[in-house]
């Protein structure tokens, strides 16, 4: 999604018949397709047929696969055989555990590679059970990396064409585990390292983030939660003391919140470089004003074939100023098949000719 953020045409290929697997989970659905897929791949022309991705590897600068390794080697798809027909091709895959190694044939599922990896193990309250991060973190970050690592192979080519040599294609391994750290214990919504730095509730029952991310910002949040004395308190000189003293620190400073309404402390809290903002649900983030303003370009509506209007997070970044725009709606499943094999041939017949083939 990212790549085609950039610019990148994207052509996804997917299992003939169902195609991508997450197109099923829903609910939601809208129209034939879960609004969960719908949702994160704008932007892509799916096709399908797996004999058909040797010809397009020929004319591609990247080939992004996930499935269990092995697999692809069985039917001739793996890096050795493709790069041998396009030496400046950059093939990347994504696994659960890596291209080596024991577990190698297991499947990889972001839930499961959290836990192994020790991410479930860190999150959730101190007394509590593990508990899986909101949004799938591990296939998130894997992702990044991935896409990193892309980018860097794509330069170290286009930087060894420019000096006159080949420009080679590499093979890249992401896999889940290599993602998730480890950390002693559980925080909460708390930080191991600093002090406050986590949610407290305020008088209307909604939560507040708030924290001090050195000394004078601590400062600064007891001025404004109208506790100066906290500030030179022995106990709280310090990150360290603060730390140290988490126990009685955070006691204080929720019962101050608690005083209060949320939007009594918004008002409050700024203008000032502190961190903090309210812990909202998923619609209240929506509606914010940085993300509901349509010249924010966080999100962007196109017009679906089955699903009508369909809206979606839009690229993350800004180039000189601009968001990149999204082109396509999300596809449906078959959509561009013709196209993209006319593609393929017509590119081929040209390639053919033109090494006197004649056929």
């Amino acid at each position: 999604m990212i790549l085609g953020d950039m610019g990148a045409d994207v052509i996804k290929v997917e299992r003939p018949g169902g195609g991508d697997e997450t197109r099923q989970w829903g609910p939601p659905f809208a129209a034939e397709d879960s609004v969960y897929f719908l949702s994160r791949l704008p932007g892509l022309r799916p096709t399908g047929r797996a004999d058909l991705v040797r010809r397009l590897s020929r004319r591609c600068d990247v080939l992004l696969e996930n499935f269990v390794p092995g697999k692809l080697a069985k039917r001739g798809l793996d890096f050795a055989s493709l790069s041998a027909q396009n030496p400046g091709l950059i093939y990347c895959s994504i696994s659960g555990f890596g291209q080596s190694g024991p577990w190698r044939r297991r499947a990889g599922y972001d839930v499961a590679a959290a836990a192994i990896g020790g991410f479930l193990g860190i999150t959730g309250e101190p007394d509590g059970p593990p508990v899986r991060a909101g949004v799938a973190v591990t296939d998130l970050s894997t992702g990044l990396y991935a896409l990193s690592a892309i980018l860097a192979a794509l330069y170290r080519r286009r930087t060894a064409e420019s000096l006159g040599e080949v420009g080679r294609g590499c093979w890249i391994d992401a896999n889940l585990l290599d993602t998730p750290g480890q950390e002693p214990s559980r925080w909460g919504t708390g930080h191991a390292n600093l002090a406050p730095y986590q949610a407290f509730d305020t008088s209307d029952r909604r939560q507040l983030i708030l924290g001090a991310g050195n000394d004078r910002q601590f400062g600064v949040l007891c001025r404004r939660l109208g506790a100066p004395h906290l500030a030179t308190d022995p106990r709280f000189l310090s990150n360290r003391l603060r730390v140290a003293n988490r126990t009685s620190l955070i006691p204080l400073i929720q019962a101050l919140v608690r005083a209060r309404p949320l939007a009594d402390w918004l008002a409050t809290l700024e203008g000032s470089d502190l961190p903090y903002g309210p812990v909202n649900t998923v619609a209240e983030a929506l509606a914010s004003p940085p993300v509901a303003d349509p010249a924010s370009g966080l999100l962007v509506t196109c017009e679906h074939p089955a699903a009508g209007r369909v809206t979606a997070p839009g690229p993350a970044v800004r180039f000189d100023g601009r968001r990149g725009e999204v082109t396509r709606p999300p596809p449906r499943l078959g959509e561009h098949t013709d196209e993209v094999l006319a593609s393929c041939w017509t590119a081929a017949a040209r390639s053919c000719w033109s090494c006197g083939g004649g056929k």
